[in-house]
């Protein structure tokens, strides 16, 4: 073994004065999502997602056949900002295929226009609940002298020479 072997040995042993703590683990009730709902998810992403990007795509192609054969004189900012808008739409359509699934066992609508208004008003309503819960444990926590009182240039020492 060389010299590098017992370096990295060394680096892996921990010293005997060393205690690991282990924290007893919370138990938290897992949320699962049911297969067939994921399911639902991925194809309504493939759907709202995978036509705006592969039209994206093609725009570059489809841009470079029309000015290259002289059939339209397009500006150059015009592939850009096509481009730009149809992954824009793409990027959207990956929210819009979650949020528009229906959560529960049975199938929605086919845009799922109803199923995304609800879906999003549970979230955002989970969202505000959270951060009241977290305002409010941040409010319980006691302020100390140091934490409210801003250090100045004579505390620092600093202007002392």
């Amino acid at each position: 073994m060389g010299k590098s072997s017992r370096q990295s040995k060394a680096f892996r042993r921990r010293p005997a004065s060393v205690e690991v703590e282990k924290k007893p683990a919370k138990k938290e009730p897992v949320a699962a999502i049911p297969p067939e709902v994921s399911r639902r998810m991925v194809r309504r992403i493939l759907v709202f997602s995978g036509i705006p990007s592969g039209l994206g795509l093609s725009s570059f192609f489809v841009n470079y056949y029309l000015l290259t054969n002289h059939v339209v004189a397009l500006p150059p900012y015009f592939t850009l900002a096509e481009s730009l808008a149809l992954f824009g739409l793409g990027f959207l359509g990956i929210s819009y295929g979650v949020f528009s699934a229906s959560w529960d066992p049975e199938p929605g609508s086919l845009l799922g226009i109803g199923e995304f208004r609800r879906n999003l008003s549970n979230v955002i309503q989970q969202w505000r609940e959270s951060a009241a819960r977290s305002s409010e444990s941040k409010d319980s926590v006691p302020l100390t002298r140091e934490d409210s009182v801003p250090l100045t240039r004579e505390d620092s020492g600093e202007g002392e020479a």
